[in-house]
């Protein structure tokens, strides 16, 4: 199979997407997406992933929800059972501080949680992104992707993770609802031309949420000029979107978590903002009111006309 470069944000999705299926199902996404809703009333969707003690049964008046520190009302809270579309990508630069080897055994391990309906696409990336394997709920292929990653060249993050966002947001004009990007990478960046700031405002828009399978800090703790340091990019990207990060050398406790984040602890609230300035950034906070009950969500809405 011959690798197909992404050099531009959005190129990715017309790849893999096909423009009549978007637009059958456009007007259902831009309701749920929290930019309509019932009778002219703005709504807003948050993905939720909830970490409880075993057989406790969370509902939506057993948590607070602030936006922008005003306290809102839950209009619906629900486990969601369906498949994930997950994309995982793959820092393929030469300099990152894993064997090849090491890497490829993370990617099975991850693959080799998914369940039926779940779907992935593995990407690679270095200056630029390539599609390893399609968008497919196809494990032999899945699993025979890893041989298939090159290394080379200087890792371009921040680029890659905008052309994943756009293919997601397909996804969602789908139906999907479900969409998360699993990374495998030190957090470092070497050369993008977005900004950090801009990539977390877009994953935060598209309620795309972030997990990170962490490889040593091939920088060392240096200081990097206009973006946050390797660690700290990645600490900043799975908590602003409500996702983790795990350890490489722990891969297969971190797969697991995942996967059971995706399939056992996603749920979905729906709410409309009451008493709050949509164009301003917004802090999102949840309390939970039971001991032993943990709620990850995105840490903020960005503002609408920025």
């Amino acid at each position: 199979m011959s690798f197909r470069s992404v050099e531009k944000r959005g190129l990715l999705s017309r790849l893999s997407f096909m423009a009549l299926a978007l637009s059958v199902a456009s007007a259902t996404a831009f309701a749920q997406s929290g930019k309509g809703g019932p009778a002219g009333r703005r709504t807003e969707t948050l993905n939720v992933i909830v970490r409880a003690p075993e057989g406790f049964q969370l509902s939506k008046t057993e948590f607070d929800l602030y936006d922008g520190g005003i306290p809102q009302e839950v209009e619906s809270f629900s486990r969601l059972d369906t498949g994930s579309r997950i994309v995982l990508l793959v820092d393929s630069s030469s300099s990152l501080r894993a064997e090849a080897t090491v890497v490829q055994d993370a990617v099975r391990a991850i693959v080799s949680e998914l369940y039926e309906d779940d779907q992935m696409m593995i990407v690679g990336f270095n200056e630029t992104a390539e599609i390893i394997e399609e968008m497919t709920p196809d494990l032999d292929k899945l699993q025979a992707s890893p041989s298939k990653i090159i290394r080379k060249g200087f890792p371009n993050l921040y680029d890659a993770l905008i052309a994943v966002s756009d293919s997601l947001s397909g996804q969602a004009k789908t139906g999907v609802e479900k969409r998360a990007v699993i990374l495998i990478s030190d957090g470092y960046d070497s050369g993008s031309k977005t900004k950090f700031d801009s990539l977390l405002d877009e994953l935060q828009d598209e309620n795309i949420v972030v997990f990170a399978i962490q490889v040593p800090d091939r920088t060392r703790g240096a200081l990097l000029r206009d973006k946050p340091k390797p660690p700290a990019a990645l600490e900043q990207l799975t908590v602003a979107t409500g996702g983790a990060i795990y350890p490489i050398a722990s891969v297969a406790e971190g797969a697991k978590a995942i996967a059971d984040d995706l399939r056992r602890n996603w749920y979905r609230l729906i709410y409309s903002p009451s008493g709050i300035n949509t164009i301003n950034v917004r802090r999102i906070l949840l309390m939970p009111r039971a001991k032993g009950v943990v709620l990850r969500t995105k840490g903020s809405h960005p503002g609408r006309f920025k």
